[in-house]
């Protein structure tokens, strides 16, 4: 973030503020990251509550040294503000360094901008309170049912004194814990009971179950339990509260079924899922809010349809297919399905099973369906990432990684100058094939690999014979990896010869974007000899701090207006643009995308230096590879 902020200069002279020191002198922490998840700025504060030096962040993953279930939750969370564009907030444990943060993530266009504050004697407050209302939860009575809270971290139970009496036992004599609870269940019902309880811990639903007990005396009595999971500040399962009622007497299990009934529905009403069910026929019986707002219709308008008058053909018959499987194998039918939400198309994972009637028999069936988006695409990009780093790590143990160059010609004299080396990759298999950087480098970049590419292309460089000069692009993700960094120096350290014939291309956007990682490695390789060329000069056409800033030796043009020149006025102004620019700064200039003469005549005519393109030569392998 070294951008700095000009002002309107104001009657009593010059007004510039420095955004980067207003940036670094605020209390609370600030980190901004791109798509990819990578550091682009991260001032002094956020560096101390991440304990962090604030120059270790930049171009790296930014939550790669954090412990892993924060680092999961942050990742999700980051991804979806991006993809929604609406703001998220994290409060979480900072385990390592015992203590307790809030995230407030603020959604960009391409990028994401982090607050965060310690909030640890916040979250001790917050714990006592919990502990106080525990404390009155516990004392409090409800008639005919009994309390309990199961403590998950401590394998704690506790009882209130209606629950006692219910199972027959004197208040306290109940040994809280686990396995005491279970050793009253019935055999029989144990494995399903527990079963239940942790689907509630994992899904985070609700739970609503009979189960019979054991009594002291002898005397098995049926009960209605119900419950929910209790979660600490950072959204993990903290305990499972729940009554429980004695419906052993008919009457009384009516009436419990009747308020279960009651719950549930203002479950379902309030459930982020959607929840529908249907007769054998397909008919809609019932379907609650979350599935009115996803079609677009109030939920009472889907009664009586079919699926067939509301989804489009291949879901309907995708969901009646569900539908009958379920009522003939009578188990649950999961299944994945697209649909379009606020014009955008979201994932969801279906489970459908059948409702029985009072015999047993198939009656209807019951339709859930999830939003698994955010979690699909988090899961695709984590396979994308172990399949594109598998494919980098093997190419260069197998030697398929290939080095090819394309010349650079002087316009003064039509000989070649100097070859940029370009990297193409060579498939496995009998119909082997070379393929484009558009193919892997994108991936590469992405999921931090690129500096393995990188620094094997430098490597490549200096074993290359001849002293004519080499250019090697390099990845603003490399720039600003320290360790990629130093290896790219130790290289150059020992082959100074070579060293001093390299000469490194950075595109003006990562210049512009991380200037001061570009400086910092503009001056190590200077020492060493090597030189600094700024790529794709023109397309941001703004700003001229890095020209001031960076040791460079030459600006290349932008094949985007190099290959219209023939053709448009404006594009030959660019040019001609550059090239002045160029010589007020002493650089040399090297003019992308020449593609046929009359824009090489044209070239020379307003001063160029140098050019490479098609026309004057394509790309070749430097070794014999790839042929």
């Amino acid at each position: 973030m070294s951008d700095r902020v000009e002002v309107e200069p104001s009657a009593g002279g010059d007004a510039t503020v420095d955004l980067a020191a207003v940036l670094d002198g605020v209390p609370d922490g600030m980190i901004v990251i791109d798509a990819g998840g990578r550091c682009r700025y991260l001032n002094p504060a956020a560096g101390a509550l991440l304990g962090r030096a604030p120059g270790e962040l930049p171009g790296r993953p930014v939550w790669e040294n954090l412990p892993d279930g924060l680092r999961l939750r942050l990742e999700r969370a980051g991804d979806a503000a991006l993809s929604s564009g609406r703001p998220g907030r994290i409060v979480a444990e900072h385990a390592r360094r015992r203590i307790w943060l809030e995230f407030r993530l603020l959604p960009g266009d391409a990028e994401l901008v982090i607050l965060l504050r310690d909030v640890t004697e916040e979250q001790r407050a917050h714990d006592e309170l919990v502990e106080h209302l525990d404390r009155n939860f516990e004392a409090e009575r409800i008639i005919g049912f009994g309390v309990w809270r199961w403590e998950i971290s401590t394998g704690r139970v506790r009882w209130s004194d209606q629950l006692h009496r219910i199972y027959g036992l004197q208040p306290g004599e109940f040994a809280g814990t686990v396995e005491a609870f279970l050793a009253y269940v019935h055999p029989e019902d144990r494995d399903r009971i527990w079963a239940n309880i942790a689907r509630s811990i994992e899904t985070m639903d609700p739970f609503v179950f009979e189960e019979r007990i054991t009594r002291p005396d002898g005397e098995t009595r049926v009960l209605l339990s119900k419950g929910r999971v209790v979660t600490d500040a950072g959204g993990k399962p903290e305990a499972l509260v729940g009554v429980c009622h004695d419906v052993t007497d008919r009457a009384r299990v009516e009436h419990a079924l009747g308020a279960s009934d009651r719950r549930m529905r203002a479950i379902m009403e309030h459930s982020p899922s959607i929840i529908s069910v249907k007769d054998l026929s397909g008919r809609y019986l019932m379907s609650n809010a979350e599935s009115g707002r996803i079609l677009g219709m109030a939920a009472e308008e889907i009664i009586g349809k079919h699926c067939e008058d509301i989804f489009p053909r291949e879901i309907a018959e995708a969901q009646r297919a569900a539908d009958r499987r379920a009522a003939s194998e009578g188990g649950s039918v999961s299944d994945e399905l697209v649909l379009m939400r606020n014009g955008e198309p979201r994932r969801y994972m279906t489970s459908t099973f059948v409702l029985p009637d009072e015999d047993g028999f198939p009656l209807e069936t019951c339709t859930i369906a999830t939003d698994v988006t955010e979690r699909h695409d988090y899961e695709s990009s984590r396979r994308r990432r172990l399949e594109c780093a598998d494919e980098i790590a093997s190419a260069l143990d197998e030697h398929r990684m290939l080095a090819y160059g394309q010349p650079i010609i002087d316009l003064s004299n039509g000989r070649q100058n100097a070859t940029e080396l370009l990297v193409r990759m060579r498939t496995t298999g009998e119909n082997a094939e070379v393929l484009l950087p558009a193919h892997f480098l994108p991936d590469a970049e992405r999921f931090g690999l690129i500096q393995l590419i990188d620094v094997w292309m430098v490597r490549q460089a200096t074993r290359l014979p001849g002293s004519a000069p080499l250019q090697i692009n390099l990845s603003a993700v490399t720039m600003c990896d320290t360790e990629a960094r130093d290896e790219i120096v130790a290289v150059l350290e020992a082959a100074p010869q070579s060293a001093r014939r390299i000469v490194f291309e950075i595109t003006e956007t990562a210049a512009t974007t991380y200037l001061e990682a570009a400086a910092a490695f503009a001056h190590e390789i200077a020492r060493l000899g090597g030189r600094l060329a700024l790529d794709d000069f023109g397309t941001g056409f703004g700003s001229f701090t890095y020209l001031r800033t960076l040791p460079l030796s030459c600006l290349k043009i932008d094949a985007s207006f190099v290959q219209g020149m023939a053709d448009s006025l404006d594009d030959r102004r660019v040019v001609k643009s550059i090239i002045g620019i160029a010589e007020q700064f002493d650089l040399a200039t090297i003019a992308e995308g020449v593609e046929n003469e009359v824009t090489l005549e044209l070239l020379r005519e307003l001063g160029a230096d140098y050019a490479q393109g098609y026309h004057l030569g394509r790309p070749a392998p430097l070794t014999g590879e790839g042929r």
